[in-house]
Order: C-alpha cells, then structure tokens, then sequence
C-alpha cells in the first residue's frame, strides 16, 4: 500500500479522542465517583466497575468477528463506529447521575449502566482499531498512524483527565452541589467524546465500500433475495467465531503481544484509579493542584512521540518498547521507596510514566496490526477483526481485573469515602498502588516483549511470503516457526 495522507491519518487520529477520553474518564473517575459521591462500598464499587468491563470483553469478541463478516455501503468498520458514537454519549451521562437511593438499587443502576456504556464502547472500539490495520500494511506507516492516534490521545486524555476535575471545581464554584457538578461533567465529556467519533467515521472512507457497490450492483441484477438466518446456522456462526479465535490464539506470536498488553494495562488502571486517591489523601492536594498534575502526567508524553519515531529509524518497535518499558517500571518502583512528596518528585515522576505511557499507546496497536500478516501467512486467513478484537478483549479483562483489585486493596486497607483522613494503612497501600505494583505490572509486559518474535526484519519476510502466495509460487515454512 502506498502512504497514507494526511488527512487520513487526522481523521482516524481523531477518534483517538473519543477513545482516550472515555477509556480515562471510566479508569480514572469511575471507582472514585461510586466510592465517594454515591457512597458504595469500595468492595462493591470494584466488582460493579469489573462486570461493566467483563461486559466489554464477550461484546468485544463477538464484535471483531461480526465485524470481519460485514458487508453494507458503508463498509465493514465504519458501520459500527457510527452507531456506537451516539450511546456512548448518553450512557456516559447516565453513569454520573448519582440517584441517592439504596445501597442494592445503585449496584444495580450503576451495573446496568456500566454494561452499556462499556459494550458500546467495544461496538466502537474493536472496529475502529482494526480499521488502522486496514488503512496501510507498511511496517513504518503503522508506526507514523499511531503516532498522529497518540497525539489525539493526547486530547482525549486532558478531556477525561483534566476536564473533570476543572469543571466540578468550577461548576461548584459557581454554586451547583458536587452530585450536579459530576453530572454535568459527564454529560459534557460523553458528548465531546462521541461528537469525534461520529466526525472520524464520517470522514474516512472505509475501502470495502466499493467492493460493496459492485457486488450488490451484481446481486441486483441476478435478483438475489436474502434467505432468513437459522437457529442452527447461528450455532454455526458461533461456533467458527470460536474455532477462528482458538486458531489464532495458538500462535506464540499472539499469546506474547497479549500477555504484554494485560500485563501493563493491569499496572496502568491500578495506577490511574488510585492517582485520585494518592494525590486527595497521601499528598493533601487541593483539586486545583490536582489538575496542574494531571495535565503534567498527560501533556509531557507529547515531547517524546516525534523521538519514537526516531527511534524507529534505527531501533524496530520491539527494542523501542522493552527499553522504555524497562525505564519506566524501574523509575516507579524506585519511587516506592523515595517517595512523591514534592511537584518536582512529580514532574520527574511523571517523565518516567510517560516514557512507559507512550510506549504502550503508541507501538502496541502498531505491533497488533503486524500480527494481522503473520496470522495471514501462518493461517492463510484475513481476518483482521478477529485479531485486533484480542487487544480490546485484553483491554477490558486487564482493565476488569485493575479495577477489582483495586477495589480490594481499598477495602482491604480500611479506606472510607466519608473520612477527609485515611488510616495509615490505607495512604501505605495508595502508595504502592502509585508505584511499587504497576512498576511491577510493567516489568512483566516488558518480558512477554522480550520474548516476542516479530522484529522489523521478520515483518518484512511475513510480507514478502504473503506476496510469493499471491503469485502463486511456494513458501519455505520453516523460516517462521518461531512465530507459530
């Protein structure tokens, strides 16, 4: 494929906004807001913000397939990131309403909510991703999309990071209750995320469109008449979606990419739930100082994309993540012992984060989107939704699985909502929460990268096979082995 322009590259990269916007408003608002607004147990808070994410992970596996099987005038993934932009915006109002009823009634209000917001946000997430797979296959030119992707991330993260706490101060301030603050908060941030969205997917033209044209025009004309799906041809469905998801996930290749994936996402939402807590109750900062801070953990991340990128000219995303990754989990888990006790304790904190924060954001999906070839090669599948569908599966288990556990270290250490001052046993364990265990989360991805087989140089061999089979002419196998 030829390079992308740049306005293709925008457009897509503006999704990344809607995408970071609502994934950090959830990770890092939602525990806080159902612990202390609505007042749920922290235990339960936990479970409610797991099952929402859990949620996302079924509706996400069905979606990648689903969406490899589209065939409409408007393509394969533009479809489904259309349809998602406008719930997602509702039900991001929805979450932060807080109703002030029972304890039993808001586990349920709040469930339900979570389990729509979160399988609209996979009805968006999972196509939109695999989208990028589609635009280009040049080894490169992933790495350059990403990039423009992470810079909009950018965006999205001060709108679901920084936004929130800007408005709530203002908006009580100038005299709403902090219950309406949140509210309006949220309603602002759910319709600036899905006003992206919807503009990303009207404005790119997904490449299937014209294949569609043809074929119905063709389909007309042999007055094809489409037959009503069976009970069992259903069964059918899902059980080759099954068959095609255990085929891929047999791959190494596949199991390494993802273990590194839950691995850091598990320490990244451990790390962005508890930010709230650490700063509110270790460190005694206002909320205004607050934001100061959270635009520094999200703003100096930008500095280091154009060095990525150069990076690539001589390192392959495989060796630029492993020594970021190795950077940024041995700065925070030296932090565990030194302490964060000052704004520059914070800024050189977080210039260690980013390094790490940048690395995942920005080369993982690129590395995903290789694996698509690979899985081609091996397989001799195209299947581009299935594969990419694994990454947002991995997401919302990891992101599942940090915020129950972070649920449990709260509870475990005593935190109570209602109390300006927390036990000692509770700032101890928002401190390693900051620190010492994402630090550990982190070294983990680090490891599952090292052992990861997909170099810029094996990239190109998978690509060069896939042409041989296109002629027509044989493959010699046994030179990829080690990405089965």
């Amino acid at each position: 494929m030829e390079k992308l322009k740049l306005k293709t590259k925008i457009l897509y990269g503006l999704g990344g906004v809607g995408d970071s916007a609502l994934y950090n408003l959830m990770g890092n608002f939602a525990l806080f807001f159902l612990t202390t607004i609505a007042g749920i147990n922290p235990a339960i808070a936990g479970t409610i913000t797991a099952i929402g994410s859990l949620c996302d992970t079924v509706c996400g596996a069905v979606i990648g397939y689903v969406s490899d099987h589209t065939n409409t005038r408007f393509g394969k993934r533009k479809p489904f990131v259309l349809a998602a932009s406008i719930p997602l915006t509702v039900f991001t109002a929805l979450f932060f309403l807080n109703i002030n009823a029972g304890q039993g009634l808001m586990t349920l209000y709040y469930g339900i909510v979570l389990i729509l917001f979160w399988s609209s946000f996979s009805i968006f997430f999972v196509p939109y991703l695999a989208w990028g797979a589609e635009l280009t296959n040049v080894y490169d030119e992933r790495t350059s999309l990403r990039g423009y992707v992470y810079c909009f991330n950018t965006l999205g993260t001060a709108i679901g990071l920084v936004l929130p706490n800007i408005m709530v101060e203002l908006l009580e301030k100038g005299g709403c209750s902090l219950e309406i603050s949140w509210q309006i908060t949220g309603t602002i941030c759910g319709a600036l995320s899905g006003g992206t969205i919807l503009i990303c997917a009207v404005g790119i033209k997904d490449k299937f469109q014209l294949q569609y044209d043809k074929s119905q025009a063709e389909a007309s004309k042999r007055g094809k008449i489409k037959e009503k799906v069976s009970l069992k041809t259903r069964f059918l469905v899902i059980a080759d979606m099954l068959r095609n998801y255990i085929q891929i996930l047999k791959l190494r290749t596949v199991r390494y990419i993802l273990g590194a994936s839950v691995f850091y996402l598990i320490g990244y939402t451990i790390f962005c739930s508890d930010r709230m807590y650490f700063f509110t109750y270790n460190m005694g900062l206002p909320r205004t100082t607050i934001t100061i801070v959270m635009m520094v953990l999200t703003f100096a991340s930008v500095a280091f994309v154009p060095l990525i990128s150069l990076a690539n000219k001589w390192a392959d995303k495989r060796t630029s993540y492993l020594v970021g990754m190795i950077v940024c989990s041995v700065g925070m888990a030296a932090y565990c012992f030194i302490g964060v006790s000052s704004m520059v304790h914070i800024c050189i904190f977080a210039v260690l984060y980013c390094v790490g924060n940048l690395v995942y954001w920005q080369l993982i999906p690129a590395m995903i989107y290789d694996v698509c070839e690979v899985d081609q090669l091996i397989n001799n599948k195209e299947r581009a939704g299935l594969v990419i569908s694994l990454q947002a599966l991995s997401e919302s288990l990891s992101t599942a699985a940090g915020l129950q556990i972070m649920g449990l270290i709260l509870n475990f250490a005593g935190f109570d909502g209602a109390k300006q001052i927390q036990t000692e046993t509770a700032m101890q364990w928002t401190g390693y929460s900051f620190s010492l265990i994402p630090a550990v989360f982190m070294a983990l991805s680090a490891f599952c990268i090292f052992r990861y087989p997909v170099t810029k140089k094996v990239y190109n061999q998978v690509l060069e096979g896939l042409k041989q089979r296109a002629k027509g002419k044989p493959i010699d196998m046994d030179k990829f082995k080690k990405l089965k």
